[in-house]
């Protein structure tokens, strides 16, 4: 296997490299010494799957030897359940390196030009749940109704709860050396059917992101960063709170159940009529434009209604307790009259809207860097006036 010095790095090459396959190489690892970001481009057919590889996993290993394990350690914060992290030794400061393509199809490509390579570093495959869900029933849904069914069944106890979701940490202390051999999807799902891997809690700090077919990536991230709060979201949520008020109040005269409080329920109403009434309120002078302003502005609107910093960590623990309230009603009142797959399907249906609102305080207090660079509107619709958040804009 030929060896190429570039920029001081030793780089193996499975093959004779062409002349724009060098130049390309030198690119990825100048980028990298530099720790800067670079756009790179070649035509097609010219192997840059096989010289992003070779290039950043070459400086890879002259930082230091590829792990070889992984150290299991108890976190206190999550319930004493075991976390997956790289071994307590230099290693664990070296970066990661996280490759991304576009499909599942162009992944497998991936895997395979990295076997074709002497590289061998600890590795493993990430995908969705539409890829690596395993679960009879949950495996066969899509999108949003797949993943809500996928936290219900995994918040849930005994019976009902995902079999597999709890069992990555003895699969891993059986299983050291997994990774160290590149697998792919498929592979990975094979695995999990027998055995039942959870998605593993490790930081992303000090990585190296590669992005391979980046088309349309701004307008991707733009896309994810993204929320709409229309009129019929914040009625519905609204209609929720006060189903949840009922139903905790019920509970407790029933079953003297008190691990609901009815009265976080009427303050989770009570505040997003609320934010109904401040969106309302704002003035709009163009209809075709609406009203906007600068990201950070929505921390401001917020503010008005005392959803701060402080307070929105129990705002966000009312609203997961109102969707799981909610659920856990729907499911009783569908027990014995559908089948398990519709039961999810129904659950997940129900608790969607309250959700959809989980997510939005969560995107907007969890980014509060990306808001910077975005943009928050608010716009008239035949609803009513409908809010925006973090659209990016030119």
């Amino acid at each position: 296997m030929p060896t190429y010095r570039i920029r001081g790095i030793d780089v193996d090459f499975p093959f004779e490299a062409y002349d724009c396959q060098l130049v390309y190489m030198e690119k990825v690892i100048q980028s990298l010494q530099k720790k800067c970001n670079a756009l790179l481009e070649s035509p097609t057919g010219t192997g840059k799957t096989l010289c992003l590889l070779c290039a950043t996993l070459a400086w890879r290993k002259s930082l230091g030897s590829f792990s070889t394990g992984m150290t299991l350690r108890t976190s206190q914060n999550v319930g004493g359940k075991a976390d997956v992290s790289p071994s307590q030794s230099s290693a664990s400061n070296l970066p990661t390196i996280i490759y991304a393509s576009r499909t599942h199809s162009q992944i497998r490509q991936v895997i395979q030009e990295l076997k074709r390579t002497c590289y061998r570093p600890k590795m493993v495959v990430l995908g969705s749940r539409e890829q690596l869900c395993i679960h009879d029933e949950v495996s066969l849904l899509r999108g949003r109704t797949q993943t809500n069914a996928c936290q219900s069944l995994r918040r849930k106890q005994g019976k009902r709860q995902c079999n597999h979701y709890p069992c990555v940490s003895d699969y891993l202390k059986r299983n050291p050396h997994l990774g160290e051999e590149p697998i792919d999807i498929e592979d990975l799902v094979n695995i999990g059917r027998k055995f039942g891997p959870k998605s593993l809690n490790i930081s992303w700090n000090n990585s190296i992101l590669i992005f391979d077919e980046a088309h349309n990536l701004e307008s991707l991230c733009s896309d994810a960063a993204s929320f709409d709060l229309p009129p019929w979201l914040l009625t519905a949520c609204v209609t929720e709170a006060k189903s949840c008020i009922d139903l905790s109040i019920k509970r407790r005269d029933q079953s003297n159940d008190k691990s609901r409080n009815p009265d976080d329920f009427a303050i989770l109403k009570a505040l997003l009529l609320k934010l109904e009434k401040r969106i309302s309120e704002v003035p709009i002078e163009s209809k075709e434009l609406g009203f906007t302003k600068p990201g950070p502005y929505i921390y401001e609107l917020l503010a008005d209604l005392n959803i701060t910093d402080k307070t929105v960590p129990k705002l966000i623990k009312i609203i997961e307790e109102a969707a799981m309230l909610i659920e856990e009603d729907s499911q009783q009142k569908a027990k014995g009259r559908v089948c398990r797959l519709e039961n999810i399907l129904i659950s997940s249906i129900m608790s969607s809207e309250m959700g959809k609102i989980f997510m939005q305080i969560s995107i907007v207090f969890m980014c509060r860097k990306l808001m910077q660079k975005l943009i928050m509107a608010i716009q008239v619709s035949h609803q009513g006036h409908s809010a925006g958040g973090a659209s990016i804009q030119e």
